[in-house]
């Protein structure tokens, strides 16, 4: 079974990364963008189902669940 897990800032918590690539990309565009986050991206596969243990993954290795959140999927 294939998982994605997407880790990203909290909206409340600054993301200076994702403010540089978007002032880079409005004077490269010369248009204005509402906002840009920067996140991580994880394929994990199992040989089998597990949500629990992908949750478990997700929370406590590859978050910092005061600063980020993260969203699990199926594929």
């Amino acid at each position: 079974m294939k998982y994605v897990i997407i880790v990203k800032p909290k909206k409340t918590i600054l993301d200076p990364q994702g403010k540089t690539i978007k002032n880079v990309a409005e004077r490269y565009l010369q248009s204005e963008i509402k906002s840009i986050r920067v996140g991580k991206y994880f394929e994990v596969e199992l040989e089998n189902e597990d949500n629990e243990l992908v949750n478990k993954l997700a929370k406590n290795v590859l978050s910092n669940e005061v600063i980020e959140d993260f969203e699990v999927l199926k594929q």
